[in-house]
């Protein structure tokens, strides 16, 4: 099984190259992406906007069900937040400060 972390670093990787294919099952059906002035895309809508720089996380806090990432990314503020189900983490949200 993969560990929160494993997956965290997997899409963060899959996300500042623009991967489309490769961010597709790693965000759950029902993802939400939240970003500066009130910009909100949902699954279809995350891959294949314009990369960003990459992610430098300052706090994780895992339980066997929900991780939480916490840090910055190009400056700014940034949280994202997996569940993992039957064993398999997924993204559900992002949030990106402005």
């Amino acid at each position: 099984m993969e560990t929160f972390e494993e997956m965290l670093a997997r899409w963060s990787d899959a996300d500042a190259d623009g991967d489309a294919e490769a961010l597709g099952p790693l965000l759950a059906d029902g993802f939400r992406g939240d970003g500066p002035a009130g910009r909100v895309l949902g699954k279809a809508g995350w891959p294949g906007r314009v990369p960003a720089g990459a992610f430098r996380w300052t706090r994780l806090q895992v339980t066997p069900s929900v991780g939480v990432a916490t840090g910055h990314r190009d400056g700014v503020a940034c949280t994202v937040v997996a569940e993992c189900l039957d064993g398999r983490w997924r993204i559900v949200n992002v949030q990106r400060g402005s």
